[in-house]
């Protein structure tokens, strides 16, 4: 990566030396060849036309080859780093969920894995390579006038410092409390945004969408407010920098005269010096808006960074359990924050494997939340909880569901085909796969019968099928993936009894020797399982076995 960021500043810098060559030499040839004209026929045909001429042309193909490869150099560059950013914000933010983000908006959270991760991305295009280059060509270009006519130099040099400083206090200390509300206000139009749209149908159906627009427009009126006052820094600091440019290069007119008339410099020097005063301001032009994005790409930073601060449940080796898969749940004690409520009281429980086992109990009651303790989603109070002869807080949640799969009651499907969904549980799967799991969950004469078949679409969050097809489609995802345990939550909700019967029936015949555990409040489905057990007031109580 550092090889590619300092390939893309080299490249920046050749480009921005070509211009100042292409300029100097231009205004060395015209110049030269007006005074060779002036004269005599003698002196312009002794001048040397095709020399300078190549020369000329060199630095314009040059200055257009360096552009264009500073653009995909630096683009790609920019590329790599927002891919490593969020991986990095990923890897951090994956294991807090859900215990470390449930006070997190949702938007908020994509806010900052798409616009956060862009702006401290875009500090190697928008920052690092206009500064660097202004710094490094500065130099050069001083150097050059240094060599031709000091006093040159020095009015090139006050005029470049006088233009940084300028930049300084016109864009730099203004900005960055401009810059803060800004970037608050846009990731809270972003949160809001991605809310509203979340719950679109909510807001329509309650009639209060046409007040959320006018929120929503009010927060983009201010944050175009604070773009315009940004704006209006960064312009006058450019002009600043255009005033500066042409009274450096009066300047220089001025001292590249005097040494003209003192017989210290040629004619054609003189139009030189100041074509190349003009390609030197070139360089810093750019300043002000990479002193804008500095400090947006600062604010950014923060943000990235204030996500680290919940509590990581990591580990740095996970433990791997081993067969056979029992599941023991110790004298568990748990209750969420900030409630006080206890949702598992002293709750003990061991399931085998292999074995079917149903947990059914009032709504509300914590049936759900034992399956994210199992995961370790949730930090227990007291007690342990032991799955395949390992405790679950040595392992972590990917190990896990290599092992066991879940049909949650809250599942998601993405806006994608039914084969993309099923692939996304097993993307080894074939279509002899997928079909045999469909069959299983009684969609198989559903799909057969869609014009498109695994290919059709299911719309936004799976809004083209009924709530019992999705609940099916979630179920024959967790097939797919042919793990020793399956965890249903309420498989059958939305269904009516014949299909409730028929779903269990395939389900207990295709997964013989799976572990199942079943969390239902529907009677019709308990009698498929081995035994049942009931979650009331923080106790887990048996209410039968089957002989």
């Amino acid at each position: 990566m550092r090889w590619h960021m300092r390939l893309g500043i080299l490249l920046a810098c050749t480009g921005a030396v070509a211009n100042f060559g292409l300029l100097t030499l231009s205004g060395w040839l015209l110049a030269g060849a007006a005074m060779a004209g002036l004269a005599g026929a003698v002196a312009a045909q002794s001048f040397n036309i095709l020399l300078p001429a190549t020369a000329v042309r060199f630095f314009a193909t040059t200055r257009i080859l360096a552009r264009y490869l500073e653009k995909i150099s630096t683009h790609d560059t920019a590329l790599r780093l927002t891919g490593r950013l969020r991986s990095w914000l990923y890897a951090r933010l994956a294991p807090q969920a859900p215990a470390g983000l449930v006070s997190v908006r949702g938007g908020d959270i994509l806010s900052r894995f798409v616009s956060d991760t862009d702006r401290v991305a875009a500090w190697y295009t928008d920052v690092a390579v206009p500064c660097w280059r202004a710094i490094l060509c500065s130099l050069f270009f001083a150097g050059v006038f240094l060599c031709l006519l000091p006093q040159a130099a020095a009015v090139l040099g006050g005029g470049l410092a006088l233009a940084v400083m300028g930049v300084w206090c016109l864009a730099v200390r203004p900005v960055r409390g401009l810059m803060q509300r800004s970037v608050e206000r846009h990731a809270a139009l972003q949160a809001e945004l991605a809310d509203t749209l979340h719950g679109l149908g909510e807001w329509l159906v309650l009639g209060a969408m046409p007040r959320q627009i006018a929120a929503l427009n009010a927060r983009q009126t201010a944050l175009t407010n604070t773009h315009r006052r940004i704006a209006a820094h960064e312009g006058l600091a450019g002009s600043c920098i255009t005033l500066l440019m042409f009274c450096t290069a009066v300047g220089v007119l001025g001292v590249a005269l005097q040494a003209f008339r003192a017989g210290q410099l040629a004619g054609p020097e003189v139009p030189m010096l100041v074509l190349g005063t003009l390609a030197a301001f070139d360089v810093v032009a750019a300043l002000p808006g990479a002193c804008v994005a500095a400090a947006r790409t600062q604010l950014g930073a923060q943000r990235l960074a204030a996500c680290e601060t919940g509590e990581s449940k990591a580990v740095a080796t996970p433990a791997q359990p081993v067969a056979p898969y029992d599941l023991e749940m110790r004298n568990l004690c748990f209750s969420y924050p900030q409630t006080g409520a206890a949702v598992l009281d002293h709750t003990t429980l061991t399931v085998r494997q292999g074995e079917k086992l149903g947990i059914t109990g009032p709504s509300g009651a914590g049936k759900s939340s034992l399956v994210a303790l199992l995961f370790n989603f949730w930090p227990v109070q007291e007690g342990r909880i032991v799955f395949g002869g390992v405790d679950v807080s040595t392992t972590d949640a990917e190990t896990l569901s290599s092992l066991i799969s879940v049909a949650s009651q809250d599942f998601h499907l993405f806006t994608a085909t039914l084969r993309d969904n099923l692939l996304l549980a097993a993307p080894q799967a074939s279509e002899a796969d997928m079909n045999e799991a469909l069959r299983i969950a009684q969609l198989a004469t559903f799909v057969a019968a869609l014009p498109q078949g695994l290919d059709t679409l299911v719309g936004h969050e799976g809004l083209r099928l009924s709530g019992g097809q999705a609940r099916r489609l979630s179920i024959a995802q967790a097939l797919l993936r042919r793990t020793p345990w399956l965890v249903l939550d309420e498989p059958t909700e939305g269904l009516d009894d014949a299909t409730e019967q028929a779903l269990m029936q395939a389900l207990l015949a295709a997964c013989p020797r799976t572990t199942i555990l079943c969390i239902s409040h529907r009677s019709g489905v308990l009698p498929f399982m081995d035994r049942v057990v009931r979650l009331e007031g923080g106790r887990l109580c048996p209410e039968g076995e089957k002989t």
